[in-house]
């Protein structure tokens, strides 16, 4: 039997139930949902998941939807991630996401309300997160907690893309709606470091070590980097001004990405790009009366020509890079239709060529400021944010 949990407003509650074969079966209209939900969970929790058990003993592949476990790894559409890296999961506003070498990342590009049996899911990622073996000894206490947690958390969310964009590229790409004064970012950086989850400097290199050679990363042959959002994202950046941006949610996409269209689009996909990898910042201590939002996209290419002669051909201000927003707090708000989105906001933006990747940038003010006042101060974020993405994140690091 498969569940699926979806929460209608904060006052009714509706399960379907299928067995894969005949049409669903849903039970609406019912009191009591946080006493009944949880029984359910826990009977189909209680048969499914000692076969999924057996099944990944076994060598087999279960899948839940469009994720899938193994022995080895949890597959998800953006990639294949070992147990051992993963180390925590986790379920809000109807999206699940896991702690992956300590970023949180989307774990799917749906909401868990979608995904068949997901409480066999959770259970199995938090028996096998860390490269631990799967066991019985946490059923009880996934039936007894979890399950009464999902009946009030799988309600619809997510991360949100828009498809247009104002102006970008390194030859200074603007939009202004209407000229309006901008406050001035205050939240330059403090004096004590904040806590921060950067990779720890390796040591340098010894006398038996040979000194990394850069030119490795103009070939995707040559080069090892992991195209990952922590491999090609730093945690945070600094800018010229001294304002610090704090990275708030990363993605990764197919390339050329759903969302973007027109000659950025087309130029994606004549250069052959496979995948993109991104990641929305946020200035830190600061108010939406002044805060920053700042996108960054890494782009990897077949090699160093691809992506120099793909970027030579990116027009300056374009509008169809696509634009993203965090799942909550800062910035939240600016990817919802009608009043109040990105789009009447003045947009900053640049682009280089690093090897055999592209990188692109994009800074507005939340309050959504517009007017060529604001045009240092996103210069400022947008050319920073260049320095905090590619594979030198990785191998400066390592």
């Amino acid at each position: 039997m498969t569940v699926l949990k979806d929460v209608i407003d904060p006052f009714r509650s509706v399960y379907s139930l299928s067995d894969g074969v005949s049409a669903p079966v849903v039970i609406d209209g019912f009191e009591r949902p946080e006493q009944w939900g949880p029984a359910i969970h826990g009977a189909v929790l209680r048969t499914h998941l000692p076969q999924a058990r057996a099944a990944l003993q076994a060598g087999s592949t279960v899948a839940f939807g469009e994720v899938a476990a193994t022995q080895q790894a949890l597959l998800t559409p953006t990639g294949v991630v070992p147990w051992a890296e993963i180390s925590e999961i986790g379920v809000e506003n109807g999206v699940a996401s896991i702690k992956v070498r300590q970023q949180w990342r989307p774990l799917t590009t749906t909401y868990v309300r979608d995904l068949p049996n997901f409480l066999v899911l959770f259970t199995l990622i938090e028996e096998l997160k860390g490269g631990a073996r799967a066991s019985g000894s946490r059923l009880g206490w996934v039936v007894g907690g979890v399950a009464t947690f999902l009946v009030i958390a799988l309600v619809a969310g997510g991360i949100v893309v828009v498809k247009r964009l104002v102006k970008t590229g390194v030859r200074e790409g603007i939009t202004a709606s209407q000229e309006t004064p901008t406050p001035t970012p205050s939240d330059t950086a403090s004096a004590t470091p904040e806590p921060s989850e950067t990779y720890s400097p390796t040591t340098e290199p010894t006398p038996t070590e040979e000194p990394f050679d850069a030119s490795t990363l103009d070939d995707e042959d040559t080069d090892q980097t992991p195209i990952t959002s922590g491999a090609l994202l730093a945690d945070s950046f600094t800018t010229r001004k001294g304002v610090r941006y704090n990275l708030k949610g990363t993605r990764s996409d197919d390339c050329p990405a759903w969302f973007q269209e027109g000659r950025v689009r087309t130029l994606l996909r004549s250069g052959r790009c496979k995948e993109m990898i991104s990641g929305v910042y946020a200035s830190a201590n600061s108010t939406k009366n002044n805060r920053i939002m700042v996108v960054i996209r890494v782009i990897p290419f077949k090699d160093s020509s691809t992506a120099k002669r793909t970027f030579d051909k990116l027009p300056a201000g374009s509008r169809d890079w696509g634009f993203m927003c965090p799942l909550k707090g800062p910035g939240s708000g600016l990817c919802a239709n009608g009043r109040g989105s990105w789009s009447s906001a003045y947009i900053w933006g640049w682009t280089q060529h690093n090897h055999r990747y592209v990188i692109a940038t994009l800074a507005l003010y939340e309050n959504l400021a517009d007017g060529s006042s604001t045009k240092p101060w996103l210069t400022d974020a947008s050319k920073a944010a260049l320095e905090a993405a590619g594979p030198m994140v990785y191998h400066d690091t390592n």
